[in-house]
């Protein structure tokens, strides 16, 4: 039987992340809860350079900086632990999925999360390994390893499949790609994305729509994280992108006669509330629903919190940038996949003059918002309850 439950975390864990991961409803329902950080061994660079803000402090959460240690953990839980996952399988964090399958505990993927580009496909074919044969025609040890670290080969390391995989809406699956090790054994347990948790919260608390659009702002270039994860390029630098994002938000403000408001992203740590880089806009930390809420246009480039104007049925502007687009990256080909969901294209700040048709581009297609809710949100059928009671649930029938 369950009494334990575990997360694994590789990026660096905040206070927020006990919010998103359910810690006091599982708790409630009377597991006890650990999460367990191992940033400093699987993502060294993050951990030592990005900001951090509320850092954990309970006697729950526990931070290993040695690979020995964190093993040694791994090895010690016991039966009654069931662990949650919260990253994918790759060479960063091979040593970790290693150490859990050699411990045999039952584990979950969290899959709930996924864009509109993905990761690959769900596809356990070898069709990869020619493409990749015909890509690297010189091997060198760098290639050699992504190689090896391809998921597809994980069950030749005795790397286990998850006993269940924790999904969002209905491409979450075929998204998140074979580096959730989903196998035919797996179970779906199909719940939503924990920004729709926090909806069916305040679903019913309503607020007064004010003159103000909402930019929902990411954690870079200012405050860098993702950029800082291996094999990810930085496509943006302090000094371009804060003038081009202020000198659209000017042209927003006086062609809508709306105040812009900054929703400051959750591992941004601004000196005040209206910084110099933003325009002394302001900038408001941990009320991003309740301004959207508020809002008459919502602008971003794809936040995961989009998700929150999607449900509220706001104006969206997808934003990229001169530097996005310059460099090609998969991050600007995002933007445009987001935006083409929504029946939009992406605005370049950077294409000045600009000229807006803002009778097109404050149009809200509801057809097209519900599909998107059911496609990367919620599946159609899945329970309307918080993520993680469903899990609680579930774990209450299993016989892990």
């Amino acid at each position: 039987m369950v009494k334990k439950i575990v997360f694994f975390c590789f990026p660096p864990v905040i206070k927020h992340h006990y919010k998103r991961f359910g810690v006091e409803i599982l708790k409630d329902n009377g597991f006890e809860v650990r999460v367990y950080d191992f940033s400093p061994i699987v993502f060294p660079a993050l951990r030592k350079e990005s900001t951090f803000i509320d850092q954990p402090t309970s006697k729950d959460y526990f931070l290993f900086h040695e690979k020995g240690e964190a093993l040694q953990a791994i090895h010690e839980l016991d039966s009654e632990c069931f662990v949650v996952v919260t990253g994918f399988y790759q060479e960063e964090t091979f040593e970790i999925y290693r150490a859990l399958s050699k411990a045999n505990l039952p584990y979950t993927f969290w899959g709930v999360n996924s864009n509109t580009v993905g990761i690959g496909k769900y596809d356990k074919s070898l069709l990869w390994l020619w493409k990749f044969i015909f890509k690297f025609k010189h091997f060198n040890l760098k290639k050699l390893k992504r190689l090896l670290y391809k998921p597809i080969l994980a069950p030749v390391f005795g790397i286990r499949s998850p006993d269940v995989c924790i999904l969002g809406g209905e491409k979450s699956l075929e998204l998140n790609g074979t580096a959730a090790l989903i196998g035919e054994k797996t179970e779906l347990l199909w719940t939503h994305t924990h920004d729709y948790d926090t909806y069916l919260t305040d679903l019913h608390k309503k607020e007064v729509e004010e003159n103000i659009a909402v930019f929902i702002e990411p954690s870079g270039p200012m405050f860098p994280w993702d950029e800082l994860l291996p094999h990810e390029n930085a496509a943006w630098t302090v000094e371009r992108y804060y003038p081009s994002q202020c000198r659209f938000f000017d042209y927003v403000e006086k062609e809508l006669g709306l105040e812009v408001i900054v929703a400051a992203h959750p591992k941004s740590n601004h000196a005040d509330d209206h910084p110099e880089y933003y325009g002394k806009r302001r900038t408001i930390r941990n009320q991003i629903l309740p301004l959207i809420k508020k809002s008459k246009l919502v602008m971003t480039h794809s936040s995961t919190a989009l998700s929150f104007a999607v449900l509220e049925k706001k104006p969206i502007l997808i934003l990229t940038t001169a530097e996005f687009e310059e460099n090609d990256i998969p991050t600007s080909r995002e933007f445009k996949a987001i935006a083409s969901s929504l029946g939009t294209i992406p605005i370049n700040v950077d294409a000045t003059p600009y000229s807006i048709d803002w009778g097109k581009k404050l149009l809200v297609n509801e057809d097209l918002y519900l599909s998107y809710e059911q496609l990367y949100l919620k599946k159609a059928d899945s329970e309307k309850l918080n993520s993680w009671q469903i899990l609680a649930n579930r774990l209450k029938q299993s016989s892990y």
